[in-house]
Formats: structure tokens, sequence, C-alpha cells
């Protein structure tokens, strides 16, 4: 499930991976056939933890190049959101994986580092690309995390 993000889901769909898009969560997590790992992506990761944060279900969470933490170029919605994740509890045992790359301008590495350090439960790993984070390495080491968790 991700709430943004076509071109990752464009990606896992060709890699034989069943991916909803849209941003009711709730809707997919409850009528979910099969495990349901959410995928937030850039300013959908706020929303995607925050669901994680408040409802169990979910397999894993997977937060690709996200803005967590400080942020310049946030609305006020987001901010706000952005605050609920970061004053909300940590992630507890459930499997996540943080992708980001080393050489990110709009979604700087550090800032983002001070949200997930924030959310970070037992079983929080993080991948740091050298340079940018590419569609293609987000989706092997999404396929390679979930097949390890689920």
């Amino acid at each position: 499930m991700l709430p943004h993000g076509e071109r990752i889901a464009f990606s896992l769909r060709t890699a034989g991976v069943p991916v909803a898009v849209g941003e009711n969560f709730e809707a997919v997590i409850e009528t979910a056939d099969r495990p349901v790992v959410l995928i937030g992506h850039f300013t959908a990761a706020p929303a995607a933890v925050r669901c994680a944060q408040k409802r169990s279900g979910l397999a894993a969470l997977v937060l690709v190049s996200p803005v967590l933490g400080l942020w310049d170029g946030a609305s006020n919605e987001l901010a706000d959101l952005m605050d609920e994740v970061g004053f909300g509890p940590a992630l507890g045992d459930l499997p996540t994986l943080w992708l980001h790359g080393s050489a990110d301008e709009i979604v700087p590495i550090s800032d983002t580092r001070a949200g997930t350090d924030r959310i970070r439960g037992s079983a929080f790993e993080e991948h740091v690309a050298d340079g940018l984070l590419t569609d293609g390495e987000a989706v092997t080491r999404v396929l390679e995390f979930t097949r390890r968790v689920v």
C-alpha cells in the first residue's frame, strides 16, 4: 500500500507484487486478504507512520526518502502531522525499513534522521544509499526486506 510513489508502485508491480496506491490506508488494511506492508514515500511518510502508530494489523512499514523530523518546505498541515508523529509512540516491534539517499538535497538526511530517531522501534532498519536513492534500489531493498520479514 503506497499513498504516493507511483513510480515505485509501477516497479513493484513489474516485479509481480500486488500494490494499492492511495491515501485510504484503513480501507486497504481492513479488507486485505494478505499481509499489508505500508510504504510511505516523501510527504506521505508522516501519514504512513501515524497510521502505524495508531493501529495494529500491519505486517511492516517502509519509509522511502521520508519527510520526517525537520523540513522547511512543510505546509502547516504537514508540519502538524510531522509533530504528531514526532510526539507519538515509537514503532515497537513493527518491522520498519528506512531508505534514503545520502545526497538528497530536497529531504536532507540529517533532518529526517531527527524524525526517525524519535519513532525507531526494536525492529527498525535503515539503508542509506551513496548519493541519491534510485527507484531501482528502493524497489530492490523493499523486496529484500519484505521477503525476509513478512
